[in-house]
């Protein structure tokens, strides 16, 4: 007896999910959008239940509220949300730019320079979607190269908050773009040399940076 070729329930909960999750971090889906589980079924070519189950599973971690009078709605970062995420990283990614610094692999550090190589060629044709990629691996490869798996679990679960996040800063300060770049550049040198608290506190910097052009727009203007 063949195979059914009918994926599972739970294969199309999850393919929702990502979906979704994917749309929303992208900005394709920005906060307050109004979202509609019959036409994002249809969207996504499958039935509503695994749709309704994906925007429980999206609520639950923050990205979209569900309430009785609204419906479904994209949720934005409130002023709580950044001031959470940008202390959670401070902690997390300071530790271990401290942890890391001296102790690259030669493969490590080729892959980071030419991650940074990448970002200054994006930065060069205005690529901001490009950049904004690169950001995000390059904290990730940090992370990676620590091999602490709850930290990389958590570098995991908050990559679309950062992507958020990053959307976020680049559209309230055009110029921060150019300005994260450069952090990058010493963040990475520091690692590179061996010093474990100039590292700690430019990973510091750069997240407050990015922090204070989203909570204080009006500074940059």
């Amino acid at each position: 007896m063949p195979a059914s070729s009918t994926p599972s329930p739970v294969r199309l909960q999850s393919r929702a999910y990502a979906e979704l999750r994917r749309l929303i971090a992208s900005g394709e889906f920005p906060p307050g959008t109004f979202l509609s589980e019959r036409q994002l079924a249809v969207q996504l070519g499958m039935s509503k239940t695994p749709v309704h189950v994906a925007l429980e599973r999206l609520e639950a971690e923050g990205f979209v509220t569900i309430s009785a009078q609204q419906g479904v709605v994209v949720r934005g970062l409130s002023v709580e949300d950044i001031v959470d995420h940008y202390e959670l990283r401070e902690a997390v990614e300071s530790w271990v730019v401290r942890r890391l610094a001296g102790r690259l692999k030669p493969a490590q550090v080729e892959e980071l320079q030419s991650n940074l190589a990448s970002q200054r060629q994006a930065l060069a044709e205005n690529d901001l979607r490009e950049l904004m990629r690169l950001d995000e691996q390059m904290h990730y490869l940090l992370a990676s190269y620590l091999g602490n798996r709850e930290i990389l679990s958590t570098m995991e679960r908050l990559r679309d908050k950062i992507h958020q996040v990053i959307l976020r800063v680049t559209d309230t300060d055009r110029a921060r773009p150019a300005e994260s770049t450069a952090e990058h550049e010493t963040i990475i040198a520091a690692i590179i040399a061996g010093q474990p608290d100039e590292a700690a506190r430019l990973m510091i910097a750069h997240l407050e940076a990015g922090k204070r052009r989203i909570l204080n727009p009006e500074r940059f203007a």
